[in-house]
């Protein structure tokens, strides 16, 4: 299994993708319909997303967040708590829960049946993600004196550890946000231990120079050399891992810190309290971007895999919140148009940017997507609340090569599309 699951595992880039719109986040609260507590989020893209929790709870919305429709059922307890969960598609995840024993499940029909794949006496599964469709990953707490980890070459399917081994000392956990899984920065979990843990190649493993704190419960990085962790305190390393210092300013707030995800120079962190934090410039500064109603603890903070652009937090009394980037999206007038439009895009043919001017007469949901010449979605410009009023955004093509690209207005039941011509 071994080169199989190294050939596979590193023919995939999905967490670095997307691009910021802007520095401005708006958050709406969904409704889930649970109070339960939730603990993991899966964001394939701005609508298709997967939640977990509590008392075998499995939430899954394909309207991105509009409804959030309840998936979970035999074989999957509800006496389980589950702790992570990873869409693979819209149809397709996997979703771990751990009590005296370890479980996984595997849904390929939305949730509709599940299938055991997975148990291990006396374990506890922090995390599961994949690469691609077939290879993915799985930690957990030692086993026996070493830590339990797997891999898989079949989609989850079916799991082997023989090619891990890495040995833990009788007080070594891990925890369930603190792992973080990239072709370009490696493999890294976490511990209780002071020791964060590395691996480029899922079979040799290194211990990053400890911490400082005794707790790494959330870890994620921007590239291969600027990521952060946090315990009861926020710590960041410039140099893969190296060494792990404060930021430049320190992170507000004192409850343990639940999770971390970012772009390029933005991060946000969730502590175990209503609040989210923000940060546009690697720790420089941050800001209170959002603070939840109620009385929810945040457990985990994601991005949307496809775009980088939608965010998705989730709290310890079933509240899910959902974050946009907006600014970026320019009002162009104060008059409120008399009918829906989609204007041609200006310049066209363009070289790599152009500006797309739209008009919406009521207040509604509006998304803006840019489709190739196969119908392939490869950007989502503007997917978001707006008032009435006519906007224009930008939209850069700068990573993608010369042809014939069609962009897509939706809002309340209106549908335009327009073709638009890239010439390099």
């Amino acid at each position: 299994m071994n080169n199989r699951f190294i050939n596979l595992i590193f023919a995939f880039t999905f967490l670095l993708s997307g691009e910021i719109l802007s520095q401005s986040i708006t958050w709406i609260e969904q409704t889930s319909g649970l109070t339960t507590q939730l603990t993991s989020i899966s964001a394939i893209d701005a609508n298709n997303v997967w939640v977990c929790g509590y008392s075998g709870r499995v939430l899954r919305t394909t309207n991105g967040g509009a409804n959030w429709v309840s998936v979970n059922s035999a074989p999957i307890p509800l006496t389980l708590n589950l702790h992570s969960i990873y869409a693979i598609d819209s149809v397709t995840a996997l979703v771990a829960g751990s009590g005296t024993s370890s479980f996984l499940f595997r849904t390929t029909n939305g949730g509709t049946t599940w299938t055991q794949v997975f148990t291990e006496t006396g374990g506890f599964i922090n995390s599961v993600q994949m690469g691609n469709f077939f290879a993915g990953f799985m930690v957990g707490d030692p086993v026996g004196g070493r830590w339990s980890l797997w891999g898989t070459t079949t989609g989850g399917a079916t799991w082997d550890s023989s090619s891990f081994y890495l040995p833990a000392t009788g007080i070594d956990a891990g925890w369930n946000n603190s792992f973080y899984f990239d072709v370009a920065a490696g493999v890294w979990f976490g511990t209780n231990n002071t020791r964060v843990y590395k691996s480029l190649t899922l079979v040799n493993w290194q211990t990053q120079a400890t911490t400082g704190q005794a707790n790494s419960y959330a870890i994620w990085f921007n590239n291969p050399f600027i990521g952060m962790t946090g315990g009861t305190a926020l710590l960041m390393t410039t140099n893969s891992g190296t060494s792990w210092l404060s930021p430049p300013v320190a992170l507000p707030g004192t409850a343990n810190i639940s999770g971390i995800t970012g772009l390029a120079s933005t991060w946000l962190v969730t502590r175990q309290a209503n609040i989210i934090y923000g940060s546009t410039n690697n720790g420089l500064s941050w800001n209170t971007n959002y603070t939840a109603p109620g009385a929810g603890l945040y457990r985990h903070i994601a991005k949307d895999r496809a775009t980088g652009n939608v965010f998705f937090a989730v709290s310890s009394t079933g509240g899910i919140s959902k974050g946009l980037f907006t600014v970026g999206i320019t009002p162009v007038s104060t008059v409120i148009p008399e009918n829906f439009s989609l204007n041609q895009n200006y310049p066209n043919p363009f070289n790599p940017e152009t500006s797309i001017k739209f008009s919406i007469p009521k207040n509604g949901f509006v998304t803006l997507s840019v489709f190739d010449a196969l119908g392939r979605e490869i950007k989502n410009i503007v997917n978001d609340n707006l008032k009435a009023g006519e906007y224009k955004v930008s939209f850069d093509a700068g990573n993608l090569t010369s042809g014939t690209y069609f962009y897509k207005l939706i809002s309340g039941g209106f549908v335009e599309t327009k073709k638009m011509v890239l010439v390099k």
